[in-house]
């Protein structure tokens, strides 16, 4: 009996070990993003918007033909920034608010001059940035990106 137990803990030890891993939940944010200037008052940058995420936690955005790219983890701490004609004092911070809306402050020198939120889709396909600069907080600009 005692060996008939332990054959069926090992072969159950071995069933859980080989079975295939539970797949990972998909970032809905992962994937390249076309700005749709029809529905935007506002268009940042003429080029693709891609959204990665290189390691567990962390998120990129890159705009490839400006070379912006932007990492970090969305915590509200202050992310990684990498461009060409990046302005001294620059910083941004970026906060995962739920699975699909996230907010993000724009610093200069320490001092907060743009925030925004971006928000994704019920189906994931849209993604709608809105942004204002502090003192003009009624001029919102709206930034819409169809994903690709």
């Amino acid at each position: 009996m005692v060996i008939l137990a332990k054959k069926l803990l090992l072969a159950s030890a071995f069933f859980v070990l080989t079975a295939p891993a539970a797949p990972a939940m998909k970032n809905p944010w992962v994937g390249t993003w076309k700005p749709d200037r029809a529905k935007s008052n506002f268009v940042e940058v003429n080029d693709s918007l891609m959204i990665s995420t290189p390691s567990a936690g962390v998120m990129r955005w890159e705009y490839r033909a400006i070379q912006f790219r932007m990492q970090g983890e969305p915590d509200g701490s202050a992310m990684s920034l990498d461009m060409p004609s990046k302005r001294a004092g620059l910083v941004e911070t970026v906060k995962l608010l739920t699975p699909t809306k996230l907010t993000y402050s724009v610093f200069i020198g320490g001092k907060l001059v743009q925030t925004g939120t971006d928000e994704l889709s019920a189906d994931g396909k849209t993604l709608t940035a809105t942004s204002w600069i502090v003192g003009k907080e009624s001029e919102k600009r709206i930034e819409v990106f169809d994903k690709q």
